[in-house]
């Protein structure tokens, strides 16, 4: 689907643009769908349509007509080009820029703490319901500021990121995006909006794919059934996890060596809270409870986690992260037993899943990043 110029396009320059990819029937259909959903699911309130900047995520694409763009072929296909691996959906987003409502300052999308934007490998793809011109606000971005030589393979679980580095405010540009056009943007590309100061509404899409093999640290958006459901048999494949269960215990999988911490018989943890220290829409980084459970049970809090899987626990979930000690602690006992991984099987402890959870941890196919609390990263995310 994409060039070998577009491909070579986005590795140099962190975009590339798909000129037409939707066409006009096709945006008429998710813009017919958009005005059945008030777009309300911000951070930040506001009386819509009043002037501002009004988001539509969360579950909305149990709507059939809004979540066919999810899997339309252009978007899915150039997104595995670009990953190198099977897309998952991890955000299904509609941005709506009403008339005179800001812009937003420079910035990229790779947050720590954000269940859309902790995997290591995904990227934007962006559609714009209408012309992103001069009058409703165009969107810009500065060509090669994703400097990916941040990244760090150090043999740890997890990959390590540099700080971000800010490029110059002359260095921004304007892809001309137009009504249908697709674009394709890395996660650590910096770019920047302009107010809308035309009569019109600003809408696009800004829906977000993760290769398989990277998933978010913080785990995914807990997608509903319904939202699941909307998506043909052939898309069901981009949604990586859904439940209707509520996610009510976040637990840590410790290792020490070939050894993993039991504490009454279970993975340590405890019941999960929504932080909201830095509020937005997509719930589940649950690290914030997983670290009120440990300095609770254990007297510790590691400096970061990653997700493992989401478990089944009778009637809720449990949301599992991990963490290998590096040796480096002060040596006082923890409360609670050490054991292999065939003693796990062999004790028949816990729920019956910390087997597999134990070999998911250890797939060396899988690529990690580090999980943070929102309360960790309003100060330094890149601190741990």
């Amino acid at each position: 689907m994409l060039t070998a110029a577009q491909v070579a396009q986005y590795v140099r320059d962190g975009f590339t643009v798909v000129r037409g990819a939707l066409d006009d029937q096709e945006i008429e259909r998710f813009a017919t769908a958009f005005k059945r959903h008030p777009p309300l699911h911000g951070p930040v309130p506001g009386v819509y349509p009043e002037p501002g900047r009004y988001t539509l995520a969360e579950s909305c694409m149990a709507d059939p007509d809004l979540a066919f763009v999810a899997e339309h072929p252009t978007v899915v296909e150039s997104a595995a080009t670009l990953l190198e691996d099977d897309p998952v959906l991890t955000a299904f987003v509609v941005y709506d820029r009403t008339p005179d409502g800001p812009g937003i300052p420079m910035h990229n999308d790779y947050k720590r703490w954000r269940p859309v934007g902790s995997s290591m490998n995904w990227l934007f793809t962006i559609v714009p319901l209408d012309d992103f011109d001069a009058d409703a606000g165009q969107l810009f971005v500065a060509p090669g500021s994703h400097r990916l030589e941040r990244i760090h393979d150090r043999g740890g679980r997890t990959l390590e990121v540099n700080p971000a580095i800010r490029p110059d405010e002359d260095s921004f540009i304007d892809p001309e995006l137009k009504r249908g056009d697709l674009l394709l943007m890395n996660m650590h590309c910096w770019h920047k909006a302009a107010p809308n100061r035309s009569k019109r509404h600003r809408i696009g899409f800004f829906n977000k794919y993760a290769a398989a093999s990277h998933p978010p640290a913080t785990g995914y958006y807990p997608y509903t059934d319904a939202a699941f459901n909307a998506l043909s048999e052939s898309g069901k494949r981009l949604m990586a996890t859904h439940s209707d269960k509520p996610i009510a215990n976040a637990r840590v999988l410790l290792q020490n060596g070939d050894t993993y911490l039991f504490h009454d018989g279970k993975l340590p943890g405890g019941p999960t809270f929504h932080e909201r220290a830095i509020p937005d829409w997509d719930l589940g980084n649950y690290i914030a409870s997983a670290h009120a459970a440990t300095r609770e049970r254990l007297k510790i809090e590691a400096p970061w986690l990653t997700w493992v899987g989401d478990y089944d626990e009778g009637d809720t979930l449990c949301r599992l992260y991990a963490y290998e000690l590096s040796g480096q602690g002060f040596p006082v006992r923890y409360d609670g037993e050490w054991l292999s991984r065939d003693q796990v099987l062999d004790r028949n402890l816990g729920f019956g899943y910390e087997a597999d959870a134990i070999d998911r941890w250890l797939d060396p196919e899988v690529v990690r990043g580090k999980g943070i609390s929102q309360a960790q990263a309003r100060v330094d995310q890149y601190a741990y």
